[in-house]
């Protein structure tokens, strides 16, 4: 019993470790030229679709929610094609699954090999936070972590993260479902958000100063 509980936490603490930056070379970046399948994918950023009313009662007190990864890996990929003038990003818009959060799993690149098969990749994700029902600020600045992954092998060609202030953010709807978790930021923040695809941008094509 002791053996078997101490195996479960010598899996699950590795996936805790925060996303190693890789930086990109020269290299990376003439293969984004040169490579004629390239997607960009997002996970899903909403985990529950409280907080909702049963007969009066308060049932779910907040809502599960992330970085807005689809607005900010939209920002970046149309900053990549025009400042590399690439033409082969697909852009995918519909969100992947929706990844563990309680034990912070990076997600599984070998799901994008099977479902994509070869070329590169650049996901994009983000920790999940608790907005509460009254609204008000995050536990913490939304983060979101980005990976370029060369599907054939798995490699790991770039990878970085940004965060961003996201403010004070209203009471969340009351809805059984969200559209897009982006309708929960306010515009100032959605602001804030497209700087910090500006930040990933620049750290990927070697800018200085970020």
């Amino acid at each position: 019993m002791h053996t078997a509980a101490l195996s479960v936490v010598m899996l699950v603490l590795p996936a805790c470790a925060s996303a190693p930056r890789v930086p990109a070379t020269a290299e990376t970046i003439a293969s984004l030229a040169r490579e004629p399948q390239i997607v960009a994918v997002h996970y899903h950023a909403l985990g529950t679709p409280g907080p909702l009313h049963v007969g009066g009662h308060l049932v779910h007190r907040s809502v599960t929610m992330a970085a807005p990864t689809r607005w900010i890996k939209d920002r970046f990929v149309q900053s990549v094609e025009s400042r590399l003038g690439l033409q082969q990003i697909r852009n995918v818009p519909e969100p992947r699954f929706a990844y563990l959060e309680r034990s912070r799993v990076t997600p599984d690149a070998w799901l994008l090999k099977r479902t994509f098969e070869r070329g590169l990749a650049f996901d994009f994700y983000s920790p999940w936070q608790y907005l509460p029902a009254a609204g008000g600020r995050l536990q913490g600045p939304p983060e979101v972590q980005v990976r370029l992954l060369r599907l054939d092998d798995l490699s790991l060609l770039w990878a970085d993260s940004c965060s961003f202030d996201a403010g004070p953010l209203p009471p969340p709807p009351l809805f059984f479902r969200f559209e897009s978790v982006e309708k929960l930021y306010t515009p100032a923040a959605l602001d804030r958000a497209s700087g910090c695809a500006d930040i990933l941008v620049a750290r990927l094509l070697g800018d200085p100063g970020r």
